[in-house]
């Protein structure tokens, strides 16, 4: 009679509760290599991506790559110097132009 009142829970709720814990570890374990994982990964990707690229094994030096370099400077060099020219051309034509139509 004592137990009369008392609320006893079926075995199919203790089944599934334990189901449920044992779920709810498997997955905080898989969580935590997931996670481990990902952080060795960043670990050598930042590893890999901080050195410098003649520190690689796989790297190999273009012999071109120096001059070509060197003839990218020569070539922008001379782009800048006809930029230049040209604005200081654009500048006495427009000046000349000026004085054509004030003496007419």
């Amino acid at each position: 009679m004592w137990n009369a009142g008392r609320e006893t829970s079926s075995p199919g709720t203790e089944l599934s509760e334990n189901q449920a814990k044992k779920e709810k570890e498997k997955l905080i374990k898989e969580l935590q290599l997931i996670t481990e994982e990902r952080n060795d990964l960043r670990d050598r990707l930042r590893f890999l991506t901080e050195r410098s690229m003649k520190n690689r094994p796989h790297f190999r030096p273009n012999p071109y790559y120096e001059d070509l370099e060197r003839m990218e400077e020569a070539v922008m060099s001379i782009l800048h110097n006809l930029e230049m020219e040209n604005t200081e051309v654009h500048e006495n034509n427009h000046k000349l132009k000026k004085e054509i139509t004030f003496s007419r």
